[in-house]
């Protein structure tokens, strides 16, 4: 099991947390709605034609870049990938389906 994170962003538990809040505000502010509470580590499914794990803290698998953060937006609602493109600031984000074969969860 993994300890909550958000990569690039300090160790400090307030820091981590007013980081995610901000990406949850701009979430909900793309998609209508807020995302749901689970914080997920990884997610197997399929993107496109590819099926892949998409983990927080690794790259992409097919886009490169860093995961920040994986967000699930409810039930049949999709889940959405935030990352990070080497050498670029400002996250990108995409969303996937709602359908995964497995999600792992953070600890709590």
């Amino acid at each position: 099991m993994t300890a909550f994170f958000i990569p690039g962003v300090s160790d400090d538990a307030a820091a981590v947390e007013h980081a995610y809040a901000d990406m949850c505000r701009e979430i909900e502010l793309a998609m209508g709605r807020k995302p749901s509470a689970r914080r997920i580590s990884s997610l197997w499914t399929r993107r496109g034609r590819v099926d892949c794990i998409t983990e927080v803290g690794s790259d992409d698998p097919l886009r490169g870049g860093t995961v920040m953060a994986i967000f699930d937006m409810g039930n049949h609602q999709p889940f959405v990938v935030w990352w990070q493109p080497d050498g670029v600031s400002d996250g990108v984000r995409e969303i996937l389906g709602c359908n995964a074969y497995s999600v792992i969860e953070f600890d709590r």
